[in-house]
Formats: structure tokens, C-alpha cells, sequence
């Protein structure tokens, strides 16, 4: 094997917990991370604050701070302007740091990026193939999102009507009179298409749903039976050719109920740089979902059909993207290969309560959940062992990496409602006419039109940060500078005097001044006044976020999984020390031989690496003589993220720099 890498494959998977890593590994169900972490190196990586996906998969692709590239939350407030001026996570203009793909290009490397995590879009690729890299829950460039349509009153769904089909001039045979009913897909805004459906009974009873682009039977698209899926069906939509299937959830055997999920619609081209790579995936490796329809706690984003349906559409992405990286990597240059997937996420999202045994209502509960949770991993395995067989050599360095982890909670009320409220009954927060706001919310573009911002003081926004309404600093500013302090420290008290009634004590973990969160990787004016995170299991909850990245709780914990493999990698090894998700792209550009952009803060991870055989010639230093230090080399500070520790020991060579320099002054005294 190499000493360095010739390739390098970062594989993310959102969301996966060290813990339930390793659970699942020993009962046999990953093997093939199994062979990559005995082949390697193993460690329970730090996120940076907060601890979401945006964040950190910034952090990841730059191995930079928050503070340095800009991406401090779902979406980004600037403390110096309007407090209701919101710019967007997922837009890479927002992004103040260079990526690793970026600085690759610069010595002649290209990236394939599949689908890649964070902020991407406008796109940060210029030499190699960028595939999409939208938002789990949003995709700017389909046609639609998932839909459902049926005859019940389901909060996602669609209200759709059976009738009998008198008025077709032509139906196909029947065992029971047809039923008819139509649905319209895509987006009103853009282009829709009507597709017509006819529910027939090819035995004694309705068991079969046929769907036509017109009336009358005579062009069929697609046949379907109960529970199952259809072909992929292609529609022309307003001259951009959309594709999609259907899944029948429900249809009653006597026609009394018809249930029926719609994939997201991806157009044909669109969502890739170059523009063709995607009619050559779409014609070689098949139709292309960026998103399934998912249920995040009662949060329902275009459509939610049921946990079996969610994971066929995990499991078709996933099919999806293991080959589509082989035929990328068959057909496209590169040097560095990026993937993506939110599954993890996805299911721990909707239900980690109850999969947890501490928030769990019963053995029982937790156990069925928590096997929905190992199949979601077990998928996951499988996509990474298909491209690790199918796709790497034993020359290639294997990265598989998460942004953060997740932990149970108790209840449906989020952290930031709770803050809220708090800010709200000490009077920092206040509304317009005599009513609290109907409808607190962690996002942070709803409230703002019912906040009066002539009386209030501060407003809690995205996840773990409080910005004050400063007279001078904001448009609409009523507290004073000079009382600016004392303002604060009333907000902070007011916090700390706060008991949770399941903790029985304060929630907070972490109640701090901006100026000092730069401890942590936070800095500049996109921080908040007052950053605060929670404890784990009080009577509010979020799987992750404002959760210390320290945090760990009954199974799982906040932490993220870091393995790496291959060339220049020591086997088998573990890290038990804390290395921060910020060390992931120094460590990579090290193996690879890119030059690090002076935003790059991480540091190279050489307890995970072989020992160099370079050999550094000897210098030959005359008695009396030592080497000079240059005057930065002795004012270097250590703390984590600093430039002094990015690719070299603090404790080593910088030891032995400071000793020399004590020697010289000595012997310049004894002189």
C-alpha cells in the first residue's frame, strides 16, 4: 500500500450517532463499516455549535470554525443590522471560507460532489461535477415535492373523490364497474399536469390502480397493485420532461378508500454542473430523488405516507446513489469524490423519543423503534460497502463522517418555545395588541410581523442564540447602548432563574456573552448577544442543535462518527482523545497534498496517521550557535482551532523551539 492516497472518497452520513455505529457493528448489522473502522481509524468527533447540518457540514467541507465561514445556524442573522434581515444557510455565497474541493482545484485536482451536504448552490465546483446538494427538506431545482392524495382527511394529503366512470368512452375490463378519480402534479407556480386514475377489479374485488395522462384509456402510464410501487412515469411538464412514481397506500377492496403517494418530480436536466451529467445519470443509472416524504415530529415537509413507504424511498436513493458514484467515477476525472446521504437524520428525527429508552414509553416501544433506526443504518452499510467494492482501491483513502449526533427527548415542546416564553414573561419579548403570539415557533422566519419592536428588548432566534434590539445598531433599537450591559446580564439572570419541572433545576447548560463564545468557534456579527444551549432530558426537547456537542444521553449522544481508512492510515486503532469535525479536511489535504487555505483552522490528525518516512537531513549548528526562532513561532496560542495547532503537535517541536531560545540567552549571560 501507498504512504499517500491516490483518491480520496468522503462518505457523510447525516445525523449517525458513534454509539449506535458501534451498537449495530457488534450485532452484525454494519458489517462493512465493521471492515473499515479494523482496516482503520475510528473516533467520536466533536461538531462545532450548533450542532445542525448546515453548520457543520461547512465546518467538514472548509475545516473551518463558524466563526470564519459564516454558516452559524438554519439560517443567518447579522447582530449589526435589522433583526428580521435573514439570509439562507443553503446559499454558498454566504460562505466566507474556502472548501476543500476549492483548494484542490488550485493545484489541479478535481472533486465529484454527490449530492453533497451544506451550503453548494450557486455552484462552488468550477473543474470537476457537482450533483445537486439541496436542503433535506427543500430542493430548489424539482419540479415537485412528494405528494399524497386519498379519500380521508389526512393533514398531508390531498382530498380526492372515486366516481364511477360513466363518462370514459373507453375502460379496460373490469371484474367490478371502474372507479375514476384524477390527481394534479407538480407546482402551481411553475407547471402542473393532470394525470387521470381508474381503480379496476382484475379479481372479485378492486385490487389494481391504472393511471392515464388523459381520459378515456387510451394512453396508460402506469398499473399498480395495493402497497406496491409503480414504473417510473415521465410527463412533460410545461416542455421540461419530470419523472416520478407512484405508491398505492390504500385501496379498499370495495372501492370505498383510495390512498395514493407521489414521488418528488426531478426534471430530467437541472440539478448538475455540467448541466449534461444529469440527462447521463438519469439515462445510465435511472430517475433521481433528492428527497424522500418525511414526518419530523408532527412537521409534515410535502407529503407523509407511513414509516414503511419512507424507508423503500430511503433504500431506492440509496440503490441510487451507489451506482450513480460508480458511474461517475467510471466516466469523470477526479481526485476527491464527496457523498451525502440525510437517511440517519431522517429516521432519528422522527422517532428517536421513542426509540430512547429514557423517553421511550415502554420497553417495548423502544425496541420497535430502535429497529427502524438499525434499519436505516443497515441501508446506509450497504451503500457504503457498494462503493468501497465497487468504486475504491486499496490506494484510496476512505473518510465516512457525520455532522452530528442525536439523543432522545421528552416532549414535543421545543427548546426555543421555551426560551421564548421566558423572555416573553420577564417582558424582553413583546407582541402586538393584548395577545402572546398564537403560534411559537423555532423557525425563525415565522412571529416577526407580531413582534412590537417599539417594546421589545431581544428576540430568540434559529437555535441557541438571543439578539438584542439596540437603539443606534437597530433600526427600531430601544435599549440604550449604555444600558446595553445591564440589559444583558438581566436576560442571562432571567435564564438561569428558569426550573425545568421534569429537571427540577435549570435547563441550560451553557448561558454565555458573545464575546466569549469564541472559545468555541464563534465569532463576528452573525452571533447572537447571548448563545445558550440545553441539557439533554428535560421537559422540552430537539434531537440536536442547541445541544452542547459534548452532550450524551441513555444510547446515543450528539457526538459524530469519524472512520478513516486507506493509504498513510493507521489499522485498527481508536482514538479515545476529542478531535473536532474541523480536523476532517486539514487531515484529508495532508494525505492528499493539498495546500491548506489560510482559512483552514483544523489540525492534522497524526495520531490517525502512519509515522512519516521522511527523513530530514541533519543541520550542523557550530558550539555556541542555535537556530533562530522567528518571533510569531513564540506567540502562538494552543486553543482548539487555532492556527498555531493546524498540521503540528503543540506540544512538541514548540517545546523544544522555547528550550533553545532559554539556552541562547543563558549563554549569552555566561558570556
Amino acid at each position: 500500500m501507498k504512504a499517500r492516497p491516490k483518491r480520496s472518497f468522503i462518505l457523510g452520513l447525516d445525523g449517525a450517532v458513534p454509539q449506535l455505529v458501534e451498537r449495530f457493528a457488534a450485532e452484525g448489522r454494519m458489517p462493512n463499516l465493521s471492515k473499515l473502522i479494523q482496516r482503520g481509524c475510528f473516533a467520536h468527533a466533536l461538531p462545532v455549535l450548533p450542532t445542525h447540518t448546515p453548520v457543520n457540514w461547512t465546518t467538514i467541507g472548509t475545516g473551518a470554525w463558524p466563526g470564519t465561514h459564516g454558516i452559524t445556524g438554519f439560517s443567518i442573522n447579522d447582530r449589526t443590522k435589522e433583526l428580521t434581515n435573514l439570509a439562507s444557510s443553503a446559499d454558498s455565497e454566504q460562505v466566507r471560507a474556502q472548501f476543500l474541493w476549492q483548494a484542490a482545484e488550485q493545484v489541479g485536482k478535481k472533486s465529484i460532489l454527490l449530492k453533497w451536504g451544506g451550503p453548494n448552490f450557486p455552484v462552488t465546483v468550477k473543474d470537476g461535477v457537482q450533483v445537486d446538494g439541496c436542503f433535506c427538506v427543500c430542493c430548489e431545482h424539482e419540479l415537485a415535492g412528494p405528494a399524497r392524495f386519498g379519500t380521508s382527511h389526512q393533514p398531508s394529503s390531498t382530498r380526492i373523490e372515486l366516481a364511477p366512470a360513466d363518462d370514459w368512452p373507453h375502460v379496460p375490463p373490469s371484474n367490478r364497474p371502474p372507479l375514476a378519480t384524477e390527481i394534479v402534479v407538480g407546482k402551481q407556480e411553475t407547471a402542473t399536469v393532470t394525470v387521470h386514475l381508474l381503480c379496476v377489479a382484475e379479481s372479485s374485488h378492486y385490487d389494481t390502480l391504472l393511471l392515464f395522462r388523459a381520459k378515456g384509456g387510451a394512453e396508460l402510464l402506469a398499473s399498480v397493485q395495493a402497497r406496491q410501487w409503480s414504473d417510473w412515469v415521465t410527463l412533460d411538464f410545461s416542455g421540461r420532461k419530470g419523472t416520478f412514481r407512484a405508491k398505492v397506500l390504500d385501496l379498499a377492496a370495495d372501492g370505498s378508500a383510495l390512498e395514493v403517494y407521489v414521488s418528488q418530480i426531478m426534471p430530467h436536466t437541472g440539478w448538475t454542473y455540467p448541466e449534461d451529467v444529469a440527462r447521463d445519470l438519469t439515462e445510465n443509472v435511472g430517475p433521481f430523488i433528492q428527497r424522500p416524504g418525511y414526518n419530523q415530529r408532527g412537521t409534515i415537509y410535502s407529503a407523509w405516507a407511513d414509516m414503511e413507504t419512507m424507508l423503500e424511498e430511503i433504500e431506492y436513493q440509496h440503490e441510487w446513489f451507489a451506482k450513480a458514484a460508480k458511474h461517475l467515477c467510471e466516466n469523470y476525472e477526479h481526485d476527491l469524490f464527496f457523498l451525502h446521504t440525510h437517511a440517519p437524520d431522517y429516521i432519528q428525527d422522527a422517532v428517536m423519543p421513542e426509540a430512547e429508552p429514557l423517553t421511550a414509553d415502554s420497553p417495548e416501544q423502544s425496541a420497535e423503534y430502535l429497529e427502524l433506526v438499525a434499519k436505516v443504518y443497515q441501508s446506509c452499510d450497504r451503500t457504503v460497502g457498494r462503493i468501497v467494492d465497487d468504486v475504491t482501491t486499496e490506494d484510496d483513502l476512505v473518510c465516512v463522517v457525520s455532522d452530528h449526533g442525536c439523543v432522545g427527548y421528552h416532549a414535543d415542546l421545543q427548546a426555543p418555545q421555551m426560551i421564548k416564553k421566558i423572555l416573553e414573561d420577564n417582558g424582553f419579548l413583546m407582541y402586538k395588541g393584548s395577545e402572546r403570539e398564537a403560534h411559537v415557533s423555532s423557525k425563525p422566519s415565522r412571529g416577526h410581523s407580531a413582534i412590537d419592536w417599539s417594546r421589545t428588548k431581544a428576540i430568540w432566534h434559529d437555535t441557541m442564540y438571543i439578539y438584542m434590539n439596540v437603539k443606534g445598531r437597530q433600526p427600531n433599537g430601544v435599549v440604550e447602548p449604555d444600558e446595553y450591559e445591564q440589559t444583558r446580564s438581566d436576560i442571562i439572570q432571567a435564564l438561569l432563574d428558569y426550573k425545568d419541572p421534569r429537571l427540577g433545576r435549570c435547563p441550560f447548560s451553557l448561558v454565555l456573552r458573545r464575546e466569549d463564545a469564541g472559545m468555541l468557534g464563534l465569532w463576528g456579527d452573525r452571533v447572537g448577544d447571548i448563545i445558550v444551549c440545553c441539557l439533554p432530558g428535560g421537559n422540552y426537547g430537539e434531537g440536536h442543535g442547541n445541544l452542547l456537542p459534548t452532550a450524551i444521553y441513555g444510547l446515543s449522544s450528539l457526538q459524530a462518527t469519524l472512520i478513516l481508512a486507506g493509504p498513510g492510515v493507521r489499522t485498527g486503532h481508536k482514538i479515545s482523545r476529542p478531535v473536532w469535525l474541523t480536523d476532517v479536511a486539514p487531515t484529508v489535504a495532508h494525505l492528499m497534498q493539498i495546500p491548506p487555505p489560510p482559512t483552514m483552522e483544523g489540525a492534522v490528525l497524526h495520531e490517525a496517521l502512519l509515522p512519516s518516512p521522511t527523513v530530514f537531513p541533519a543541520r550542523r549548528i557550530r558550539r555556541g550557535r542555535v537556530p533562530s526562532v522567528p518571533a510569531k513561532a513564540m506567540d502562538r496560542s494552543p486553543w482548539p482551532g487555532s492556527r498555531a495547532t493546524r498540521g503540528r503537535s503543540t506540544s512538541g517541536p514548540l517545546v523544544l523551539q522555547r528550550s533553545s531560545q532559554r539556552g541562547k540567552r543563558s549563554a549569552g549571560r555566561a558570556r
